[in-house]
């Protein structure tokens, strides 16, 4: 890995701690400010200025507002209270609505006051959803949180997209827009809720002095709302509620405009250096309008990083289980925290004793930068690789392969489909046979979701089950087993097949028609009333509303390793993701059952998403080397055809060529969350999970909202969740 900082921070400085999780102003504060409250000190023994009224003063001048259309707090956290308080406090059927990720205390302060709070995840793409916000607004409603700039992602809303979402608020419904950041940002189309009051009465806007003006420790913030709403916020207020030295604090830093310009124009600086470090290290990092980045290694928990900087004397914030928050600072600080970091992500700590997959991510950056000069680097790696035949060595093959057709200039596309194969059905499929008998990784979730469709169902008398990606149908032939065992009268079962159009033939139902003969054939032998269709097409391709569904059929929906095919918002709009998830929510179904890989390979760039699926496949490739004899010829065709295509489209490929888009579970659970759907109640014990597969002792399941997380030697591989529409 070559140095992208040409730094070493001196041992002496080492112990030098960085506040890098609050986003304080690490450029200091004025001398002005500092001056005025040495001189107010000796009037500390009076009260302070009733609500601060030259200060509102000071403010109205420059917001170009009333006095009497603001109110100052103590920071934005007393305005927050306070505005609980007047909304929600009073009303026991009052409810709050904001975002995740996002700041977490306005969930905190609802929770505090026993007022419910619903948090609505944002889009991959760190954006607000406005149809999902729409569906969650209730009769019961009473505030609704946005801060933009968006604390931790910087993402922001433009002007239109913020009046999309004051358009569609009801009247009962305040909106409080938090603007802690808005003195950092460039970004001309990013909306000014302050220009917006006059037009929406029912529209509060948060601004502090905490950040940009360097004030965190006085504590002092304001609102600005007309004046019906300043009214019934003072209602609630205590009259001296801001003290005198804060209250002289934010008058001064108002006059200093030449340290909040040096602030501003020292923070620009400092995030593109932190920026640019940050992408030749591999870290992604995502566009921010604040004084922070939002940043994900890729390959790491964010448990680990930030304890491993912590232990180096720098603090930095977890948003979730995968993304950490960075306050941007002075350039010695900077500087540590990015040695830091490079010292934990080195290919040689990172794989210290696995010199393949070392060398595997070393070349990484070398293809980042100069892929025609890595040609060399990666022809040497495939050589040892070959010769190494224990999983290190045969995971080594694969990335090869992937990273010399990424240095390729010209490169054809490569389908991540497990059948796009050159070779032929039936060693295709006795491959998978293998995959499936001999280890849990696919059947894993197909026993999850067999017995959890098999309570779903319990009692009915005719079922439909809609299979979006049925390939072999393997998993059928277990739940009709299930449903044979059944006592009593069996329901009636009808089963569709969707599935990419077969390629290699000149029908292309080709595929789909065999998996149906050799359904039915089972169900024959069963015993059991069975009928099949099929369709051969693409998801994104295709309405699944269009479908004829007898209203006496009970609906259920299965997707097994085949929703992260499809391209999301990061890839083109609409986003086809959320579109079949929102054709699923009309279908109204019992039950929707989804399993995929759990690891992240859609939003993240080529060099985080490099070490995420080295780490991934490696994990993948170790249960193989454990459970199957190394000779066995089904097991290359697994690795090298099955796997094989698919580190060969994660590594290799961008943009729409890209189809292996895995997403972590959480994320999953955002995006079913955010589409109308909610965990349903678990069916499946993993003790009865772990007799039925025989689990190696290796195997765990981690159980969670919706599901259970196969995980090998302590690492996470796959993710099987069953959901149910939200009323």
């Amino acid at each position: 890995m070559n140095n992208p900082l040409h730094y070493i921070f001196p041992m002496e400085n080492k112990r030098l701690p960085y506040q890098a999780a609050t986003n304080e102003n690490l450029f200091g504060s004025s001398l002005q400010v500092l001056a005025a409250m040495q001189q107010a000190i000796s009037s500390v023994h009076g009260y302070p200025t009733p609500d601060a009224a030259d200060l509102r003063l000071a403010l109205a001048r420059k917001q170009g507002v009333q006095a009497d259309e603001i109110i100052v707090g103590s920071g934005s956290a007393e305005l927050i209270s306070l505005l609980m308080r007047r909304f929600c406090g009073h009303d026991k059927d009052g409810e709050v609505l904001t975002f995740t990720p996002s700041y977490p205390l306005y969930c905190q302060e609802a929770r505090a006051l026993r007022v419910p709070c619903t948090e609505i995840p944002l889009t991959s793409g760190y954006r607000i959803d406005v149809q999902a916000f729409k569906r969650q607004l209730r009769p019961t409603t009473r505030l609704c949180f946005i801060c933009n700039p968006n604390n931790p992602t910087g993402t922001y809303l433009t002007s239109t997209e913020l009046e999309q979402v004051l358009a569609c608020l009801p009247a009962h419904v305040t909106v409080v827009v938090d603007e802690a950041y808005i003195e950092y940002v460039t970004a001309p189309d990013c909306a000014d809720a302050v220009s917006m009051l006059p037009r929406y009465p029912n529209l509060v806007v948060l601004r502090t002095f905490s950040k940009a003006y360097g004030l965190a420790s006085v504590r002092i913030g304001y609102m600005i709302a007309q004046r019906h709403l300043i009214q019934q916020v003072l209602e609630v207020k205590q009259p001296y509620n801001v003290n005198q030295l804060a209250q002289v604090a934010a008058l001064a830093a108002l006059e200093d405009e030449q340290f909040l310009y040096m602030t501003l124009q020292a923070t620009q600086v400092a995030k593109a250096k932190l920026e640019r470090a940050l992408y030749k290290m591999g870290v992604q990092f995502w566009p921010s309008q604040g004084n922070f980045l939002l940043v994900d290694a890729g390959g790491y928990s964010a448990d680990e990083i930030h304890n491993y900087l912590l232990a180096n004397h720098i603090l930095v914030r977890r948003a979730d289980h995968h993304t950490l928050r960075l306050t941007i600072g002075p350039d010695e600080h900077q500087l540590y925290l990015l040695h830091m970091l490079q010292e934990l992500l080195h290919p040689s700590r990172v794989y210290a004793t696995q010199p393949l997959l070392a060398q595997v991510l070393d070349l990484g950056y070398q293809i980042q930068d100069q892929p025609e000069e890595a040609v060399t680097g990666v022809n040497d790696l495939l050589t040892k690789a070959v010769e190494q035949t224990d999983a290190e060595g045969r995971i080594a093959q694969a990335f090869a392969r992937a990273m010399a057709l990424r240095c390729q200039q010209g490169k054809t596309a490569a389908s991540g489909n497990l059948y796009a194969s050159n070779l032929g059905e039936m060693d295709m499929i006795a491959a998978f046979n293998v995959l499936v008998t001999a280890t849990p990784l696919v059947t894993f979730g197909h026993r999850f979701a067999n017995h959890s469709i098999c309570a779903a169902i319990a009692g009915k008398a005719s079922v439909y089950l809609l299979d979006l990606g049925i390939g072999s149908g393997l998993q059928w032939f277990h739940f009709m087993e299930l449903l044979a065992a059944l006592p009593g009268e069996r329901p009636a079962l009808h089963l569709t097949g969707i599935d990419i159009p077969d390629g290699r033939n000149d029908n292309p139902a080709f595929k789909l028609q065999a998996t149906g003969s050799r359904l039915s054939a089972h169900a024959e032998r069963l015993g059991l009333n069975f009928s099949y269709t099929y369709l051969a097409t693409r998801l994104e391709d295709f309405d699944l509303q269009s479908l004829e569904i007898a209203p006496s059929h009970t609906l259920i929906v299965n997707a097994a390793l085949t929703l992260h095919h499809l391209a999301d918002e990061l890839v083109a709009i609409p986003d086809q993701r959320d579109r079949v998830l929102q054709q699923i929510r009309k279908l109204r179904p019992q039950l929707v059952t989804l399993t995929e890989p759990d690891s992240e390979h859609n939003r993240l760039d080529f060099l985080p998403r490099l070490r995420e699926s080295l780490r991934h496949y490696y994990t993948v490739f170790d249960v193989l080397d454990t459970l199957l004899p190394a000779d066995m010829p089904e097991r290359r065709v697994i690795e090298q055809e099955f796997f094989g295509r698919e580190i060969l489209n994660v590594v290799a490929f961008e943009g729409s060529d890209r189809v292996e888009r895995h997403e972590r579970l959480d994320a999953w659970q955002h995006r079913l969350i955010r589409n109308g759907f909610t965990p349903a109640p678990c069916q499946v014990t993993a003790a009865q999970i772990h007799q039925e597969l025989d689990l190696h002792p290796q195997f765990s399941l981690a159980p969670h909202a919706a599901g259970y997380t196969l995980h090998w030697k302590g690492t996470n591989i796959i993710a099987a969740t069953a959901w149910q529409v939200a009323d």
